[in-house]
């Protein structure tokens, strides 16, 4: 496989996955630099069984000097919201209630509810098992469903 091709087929679910996980601002910033040691690195990743997996771990290696920078600052910075919600108030409980979930919990059910990943391919992108997948999964919707009183 060439790096394009990769890059064509992975590059963006991983850059999602660690913004998901780090925020906009370091999780982008981690993707980028990720990247960049795949392109350097690439003749010996090309061969691996789950080059997108490694390639995230480099991510969060690039990310981990400013985690302690970013748990300082807000997940999800004030913007303009990128979709139209009959109700911003309900928006706004839903960034807090996500940025309240643990940092896996908020990836595993951001990459399957809004990006509309399958759970095999998130096991395959954090390298982790479906079934640790599926737990994230649901353990950050019962808990988002707690903090939004959501009753069902």
């Amino acid at each position: 496989m060439q790096f394009g091709t990769f890059v064509h087929d992975h590059g963006e679910r991983i850059r999602r996955a660690l913004v998901a996980y780090y925020g906009v601002e370091v999780g982008g910033e981690a993707a980028d630099e990720a990247l960049a040691v795949a392109w350097e690195r690439w003749a010996s990743l090309a061969g691996m069984d789950n080059p997108a997996g490694y390639v995230y771990r480099i991510g969060q290696s690039k990310a981990r000097p400013h985690v302690r920078w970013f748990a300082r600052r807000r997940l999800f910075p004030d913007s303009e919201p990128v979709m139209s919600v009959a109700d911003p108030a309900a928006l706004l409980d839903l960034v807090r209630a996500l940025e309240r979930l643990s940092a896996d919990q908020r990836s595993a059910v951001m990459l399957v509810k809004s990006y509309g990943y399958s759970h095999r391919e998130v096991a395959a992108l954090l390298d982790v098992s479906e079934s640790v997948v599926n737990n994230l999964v649901h353990r950050g919707v019962t808990r988002l469903r707690t903090l939004l009183e959501v009753h069902s």
